[in-house]
């Protein structure tokens, strides 16, 4: 694959807005993305082992992690879209190629996705078919390592070729998965698995440490198995990590970052375990996101380094000021973080009390807030629609 033919592959009406800022918020919705989704994992695994032990804190903690599993994907899901849309906007071609190549598991994706949450929401509903959770679960770590396929061969022009045509002979039934790298998807989805069910744990605890209807001895076990779930997910995450390294990442020239950043991630964590409790919940959070955000760095730069050896750049990306597109977004923005915040506060005041509670005044305000900004949100988009419409007749 020659440079010219990869930048000839760009969509020719470029981007809407600088390419650094659509390589930033892919970036940050990322690190939201894969927090979520390996909470899940992590969630899932936990309640699908306590639910084989006899243990009454276990069967609760059972019965909690696989709801926090539920919640959890479909916030992952959500999240997801943010950033899989940004790669299609600055890294079209490597998207486009390696969604062609493996055209039969691209379709698949959905519905692989679809049916495994299904199955994880008819566990949560009966509690007690297991069997139905590791048919989840095998459905969801099969879509993700088809989305890590599809990532990956992004990273490798230099085979496109060869893989659509091996021996030169045409390839066209898009079943292979290829460009995978199996200590990368398993140190970035079972370490954080880990990592991200400890995170949860302690903030299971710390929300409830203040109800008198949720025994102390059970939030004391739930906080031992926060530190107990950071201690694997570290030991994972840096012996796996070890292994991408000096894999993909000695491959694409970047394998000492990669194995630095793993190893202190992984040694931060397992010294932080012993630490963790749940009145600190809240640092520990911080703590991982930022963890997050240097892997989600790291990551994007072997993807800069992969291709900028052929002559692409994603700051050389052409662009186009598209205020329309600009103004909708950041309208979309304004409008839907109070309405977020506020019910994220509702819930938070909700279940502060076994009969529930009330939210405050200033609480209430602020939806009011909300509530107006989403109308206007709804009035600028007929609008800015209208507009569109009128000026193009």
């Amino acid at each position: 694959m020659s440079p010219e033919t990869l930048l000839a592959m760009r969509d020719p009406l470029g981007a809407p807005i600088h390419p650094l800022a659509v390589q930033a918020l892919l970036v940050i919705t990322f690190v939201l993305h894969i927090f979520f989704i390996t909470a899940s994992v992590g969630s899932l695994l936990l309640g699908l082992y306590g639910l084989n032990k006899g243990e009454e804190n276990w069967q609760r903690a059972s019965k909690v992690a696989i709801r926090v599993a539920t919640q959890t994907l479909g916030l992952g899901i959500t999240m997801g879209i943010a950033p899989l849309l940004f790669v299609q906007v600055i890294y079209d071609p490597a998207w486009y190629v390696a969604t062609t190549l493996m055209g039969l598991w691209t379709v698949l994706f959905i519905p692989l996705v679809a049916l495994g949450y299904l199955f994880l929401y008819v566990l949560y509903l009966r509690g007690n078919v297991a069997g139905v959770g590791y048919v989840s679960l095998a459905l969801l770590l099969l879509a993700g390592f088809v989305m890590h396929s599809l990532a990956n061969a992004g990273l490798y022009p230099s085979r496109w070729v060869e893989w659509y045509a091996p021996g030169g002979v045409v390839h066209t039934t898009g079943e292979r998965l290829l460009g995978y790298n199996l200590p990368r998807f398993a140190a970035l989805l079972f370490g954080q698995a880990g990592l991200s069910l400890g995170v949860i744990l302690l903030l299971f605890a710390w929300y409830f440490r203040r109800r008198e209807d949720v025994p102390q001895a059970f939030l004391r076990f739930v906080e031992g198995l926060a530190q107990g779930a950071l201690r694997v997910g570290a030991g994972i995450y840096g012996l796996l990590g070890l292994l991408w390294a000096f894999t993909q990442g000695a491959e694409l020239g970047l394998g000492w970052p990669v194995a630095v950043v793993v190893l202190a991630v992984a040694a931060l964590f397992y010294l932080h375990a012993g630490r963790a409790r749940a009145e600190n919940a809240l640092a520990t959070l911080g703590l991982y996101l930022g963890a997050l955000l240097v892997v989600a760095l790291l990551r994007e730069g072997l993807r800069v380094s992969a291709l900028g050896r052929y002559g692409y750049s994603a700051m050389q990306y052409p662009y186009v000021w598209d205020w329309g597109s600009i103004l909708f977004f950041v309208a979309t923005a304004v409008a839907a973080v109070p309405v977020i915040v506020y019910l994220a506060q509702v819930l938070y005041a909700s279940g502060t009390r076994k009969e529930g509670a009330d939210p405050s005044p200033r609480v209430e305000a602020f939806g009011d807030v909300g509530v107006k900004l989403l109308l206007g949100w709804f009035a600028f988009y007929f609008a800015l629609g209208l507009y569109v419409v009128v000026r193009n007749l």
